[in-house]
C-alpha cells in the first residue's frame, strides 16, 4: 500500500503483446458472432473500446461542431477477422508508441476510418460497432459518403465489454497503484478540513499528491453545510471556490480520475471542526456500514442485481428511499473501474455474475433532509474468495 510519503514505485504498464493478445480474442469474438470486422470509437471522455484494444486515447478536448476540426478529441480503430488493424489519430505518435503497427495520423477520423475500412476489406461488409455511445451520426453519415457504401453496422459493446471485465495482472497492479495514489489524494483533501477553508481550498491542497504521482482529477464532487448539499453551480468543477467552511458543516468529496491511464474513485465524508451531532453521526456511520455490508457480499458467482437488491433492502429496513439520494438520478451502487467508469453497474437488472478479477467501486450518497446527503465510496479486487480493499490508505471515518 502507498504510504502518506510516497514512494511507491509505480508498476509497469500492459506490454505491447498483451495488446495484441486482447485483439486476437476480439477477432474470435466478433467472427463467432458472424461479423467480418469491428470498428471500435474512442474519445478523450470514453476511451475504452480503442484504449483497450490500440493503447491509444485522444489527447485533445473536443472542438464541438468545428467542420475543420471537429474531429479532434476521437480516434477508431479497424480491426478485420482476417487482416492486420488500423489505428486511426487525431495527433502524432512516434512508432513504437501505439500497439498498432498501422497508426495512421489523419485530419478527419471520419475520412481516414473511411480508407482503413476499404484498405481493410471490409467496405459492404457485417461490422460490429464498440464504443458505439462515441460515435456520433455525422461520424456515420461521413464515413458512408466517403465509401459510397452504407455501413452495416452492429451492436458490439455487449461482445467487447466482457473480454475487458476481468483485469490482466498488469493491469490489476496498475489499478493497485491508482487506488493508492487516490486513497492519498483524499487523504490529503480530508486533513485539510477545517473552518474557514473553501472546498476549492481542500481541492487545491490535495491536487499536488495526485499530480506528482501521474495522475489528473476528472472532477472533485463536493457538498458541505447544514444540511450537506452541492454549493458549486451545476457543471465541473463540481466544488465551490467562496464559501468557507462553518464548524459543525458536514463534507462530502468524492474524487475520481486516471492515475497513469487507470481509474481512482473513492469518496469520504466528516463534520468539519466540530464533534457531529446525533443525526449527523448516524447518517456518517450508516454510509459506512452500507458499503462495508455490500463490500462483504460481493463474491465470484454473486450476480451485480443481488447486491445491489441487498442494498436497497439495508435502506429501507433503516428508513432510507431505495437508493438514498441517488433516487431518481444514479439508481445504482456503483460500477466496475479499470480504464474509465464501466459496466456491469451495481444496479436491477445486471444479471452477470461477479468474476474473481474484477474491480469494482462501490458508493452511496445517503442522508435524511436534516442532515443533507454525505457520501461514502471503496475500490476494490474480486478475489476468488472474497475481496481485496484497494482504497484502505484512506480511513474510512473523520469523525
Amino acid at each position: 500500500m502507498l504510504e502518506t510519503d510516497l514512494t511507491l514505485a509505480p508498476p509497469a504498464l500492459p506490454a505491447r503483446e498483451e495488446y495484441v493478445e486482447r485483439q486476437e480474442r476480439a477477432r474470435r469474438t466478433i467472427a463467432d458472432a458472424g461479423l467480418d470486422g469491428l470498428l471500435a470509437f474512442g474519445s478523450r471522455a470514453w476511451p475504452w473500446a480503442v484504449r483497450w484494444l490500440a493503447d491509444h486515447q485522444s489527447g485533445f478536448q473536443q472542438l464541438g461542431n468545428s467542420m475543420s476540426f471537429g474531429d479532434r478529441g476521437f480516434s477508431a480503430l479497424v480491426l478485420p477477422v482476417d487482416g492486420p488493424p488500423i489505428l486511426l489519430l487525431d495527433q502524432r505518435s512516434l512508432p513504437g508508441e501505439c500497439a498498432v503497427d498501422d497508426a495512421r495520423t489523419v485530419e478527419r477520423i471520419t475520412l481516414g476510418a473511411a480508407a482503413a475500412l476499404a484498405d481493410a476489406g471490409l467496405t459492404g461488409k457485417r461490422i460490429g460497432i464498440a464504443g458505439e455511445g462515441v460515435m456520433l451520426d455525422r461520424h456515420r453519415r461521413e464515413i458512408e459518403a466517403a465509401t459510397g457504401t452504407a455501413l452495416d453496422l452492429h451492436p458490439a459493446d455487449h461482445l467487447i465489454e466482457p473480454l475487458h471485465r476481468v483485469k490482466s495482472p498488469a493491469e490489476l497492479e496498475c489499478m493497485r497503484y491508482a487506488s493508492a495514489v487516490g486513497a492519498a489524494w483524499m487523504k490529503a483533501m480530508m486533513e485539510a478540513a477545517a473552518p474557514g477553508r473553501t472546498e476549492a481550498d481542500l481541492v487545491s491542497i490535495g491536487l499536488p499528491v495526485l499530480l506528482r504521482h501521474g495522475g489528473f482529477p476528472a472532477d472533485v464532487v463536493a457538498g458541505s453545510g447544514n444540511p450537506c448539499r452541492p454549493q458549486a453551480a451545476r457543471g465541473i468543477p463540481s466544488y465551490n471556490s467562496e464559501r468557507p467552511l462553518e464548524a459543525g458543516d458536514l463534507l462530502r468529496l468524492d474524487g475520481f480520475g486516471p492515475v497513469r491511464g487507470y481509474g481512482c474513485d473513492l469518496a469520504r465524508s466528516t463534520c468539519v471542526g466540530a464533534a457531529p451531532t446525533a443525526a449527523q453521526r448516524e447518517v456518517l456511520e450508516h454510509a459506512v456500514e452500507f458499503i462495508d455490508t455490500l463490500i462483504a457480499a460481493v463474491r465470484p458467482g454473486v450476480t451485480h442485481e443481488a447486491v445491489h437488491d441487498l442494498g436497497t433492502a439495508w435502506l429501507g429496513e433503516r428508513g432510507y428511499p431505495p437508493h438514498a439520494y441517488f433516487e431518481g438520478f444514479w439508481p445504482a451502487f456503483g460500477h466496475q473501474i479499470g480504464l474509465t467508469t464501466e459496466g456491469p453497474f451495481i444496479a436491477a437488472g445486471e444479471t452477470d455474475p461477479i468474476q474473481a478479477g474484477q474491480v469494482m467501486s462501490i458508493e452511496i450518497v445517503l442522508g435524511t433532509p436534516e442532515t443533507g446527503g454525505i457520501s461514502h465510496e471503496e475500490s476494490f479486487i474480486v478475489t476468488a474468495d472474497g475481496t481485496e480493499l484497494l482504497t484502505a490508505g484512506c480511513p474510512q471515518r473523520w469523525w
